[in-house]
């Protein structure tokens, strides 16, 4: 006879170093909402993090732990559909060198109406967790300096 265990996931070792506890039971293991949280905390670090390297160096790099986050984007504007594309191309450029867990990633980038200096990044992507495949769709305004949560992810 088979017991099925509900599906988890490792926490992620900077997690359990800095003391972020999205985990069950054991302190080690994540569920579904657990998981979906790790990744959006990843996600916001990475964002809010800026490397050395200039967009167009940037999106021809491999990736580096000198790499991490996303070159500066001040000369971008939100006004500008050339450089909502190439805002879009760095954010899919960081999610896949830095996030690996996110497959089929997607991303689109338009301009805030709130605010004339940030821009509104949607994401959508799948991650396995366990047998199942999630769904994961947050977004976020990257001002200029900073990156703010809008919306929570959520699982199909």
């Amino acid at each position: 006879m088979s017991t099925r265990t509900a599906p988890s996931s490792i926490a992620p070792l900077f997690d359990r170093l800095c003391g972020v506890d999205f985990t069950i039971g054991n302190g080690i293991h994540l569920d579904a909402k657990g998981f979906q949280s790790s990744l959006l905390l990843d996600l916001f670090r990475l964002l809010n993090t800026r490397c050395d390297l200039t967009i167009d160096e940037f999106l021809n790099c491999q990736a580096h732990v000198m790499n991490y986050g996303l070159p500066a984007t001040n000369t971008l504007s939100p006004n500008s559909k050339t450089d909502l594309l190439k805002m879009e191309q760095l954010v899919q450029h960081v999610i896949k060198l830095f996030e690996p867990r996110l497959k089929q990633v997607r991303v689109k980038a338009q301009a805030n109406p709130l605010d004339i200096k940030s821009v509104m990044v949607e994401i959508q992507a799948a991650v396995v967790f366990g047998e199942q495949i999630l769904r994961f769709a947050p977004s976020f305004h990257l001002h200029p300096g900073q990156v703010e949560l809008v919306v929570q992810p959520e699982a199909v």
